[in-house]
């Protein structure tokens, strides 16, 4: 009796799960489905990615080979053509890259456009300055005092990475116009707060000193610090965050 008992409460179990499982079962089997196509779209992806990311690589290294080997204005159509097409890290490195070659051709109004360009690629705010700065000392070279104003002045706030440079290039810009005040203003900060580098610190001093004997004509542009900063501050090779005003 009991073993038929057990035998009946089997069936029963068994029709229960035959009725889950076909209610329920194509469901399942669709979830099943979806997470193993996810999971190999994903590794898909992955595979891509890294082939791009390693086309690119490729293709960078040989347009510095071209600049390298004197091949100028081919290498800066390669890094352009790379920009429209990479990441925006690699792209807006890219048109540095193309903007520093035009610039050693002596084509100035291609390189500033070419750091604009890379100022709006990239997506760190701190690269973005450094691509902004690099057209605002290239237009102080050409005497646009007024697009040098107009370019630096939210990049000498305090606490921006660039700070203080953007300040040396406001104060030597309003100096160039005539507007003394404005420029006696800038040097005089950074000749005298705390954590300016010892070089632009000199160099706001020299300013100063100019003005008070009416030879700020003869002043020169300030030096592109960017291109001697230490690994990691101007370099964006391997773009990352850092910390502000360290410069």
């Amino acid at each position: 009796m009991v073993d038929f008992i057990n035998e009946v409460e089997e069936e029963l179990r068994k029709d229960e799960y035959n009725r889950l499982l076909k209610k329920f079962g194509p469901l399942l089997i669709g979830i099943i489905a979806l997470i193993i196509g996810g999971t190999a779209f994903m590794e898909w992806q992955k595979s891509a990615d890294d082939k791009a990311a390693r086309a690119t690589s490729y293709a960078y290294v040989q347009a510095g080979k071209l600049a390298s080997d004197g091949n100028n204005q081919q290498a800066i159509k390669d890094f352009v053509a790379i920009s429209e097409k990479a990441p925006s890290g690699y792209a807006g490195l890219s048109l540095m890259r193309a903007a520093a070659i035009s610039l050693r051709e002596g084509e100035r109004a291609q390189a500033v456009s070419f750091f604009d360009r890379a100022a709006q690629t990239f997506e760190k705010p701190r690269h973005q300055q450094l691509a902004q700065l690099k057209a605002a000392y290239i237009l102080a070279g050409d005497g646009r005092y007024d697009d040098v104003r107009s370019r630096v002045g939210s990049l000498a706030q305090a606490d921006q990475p660039y700070e203080y440079l953007a300040r040396e290039l406001l104060g030597f810009a309003a100096m160039q116009s005539g507007d003394m005040a404005a420029a006696r203003e800038q040097f005089s900060y950074l000749d005298t707060i705390p954590g300016v580098t010892d070089t632009i610190a000199a160099r706001a001093g020299q300013y100063l000193s100019l003005m008070a004997v009416d030879a700020a004509a003869n002043a020169s542009v300030p030096r592109d610090e960017t291109e001697t900063m230490p690994e990691g501050e101007a370099a964006i090779s391997a773009p990352k965050e850092e910390t502000s005003n360290d410069e």
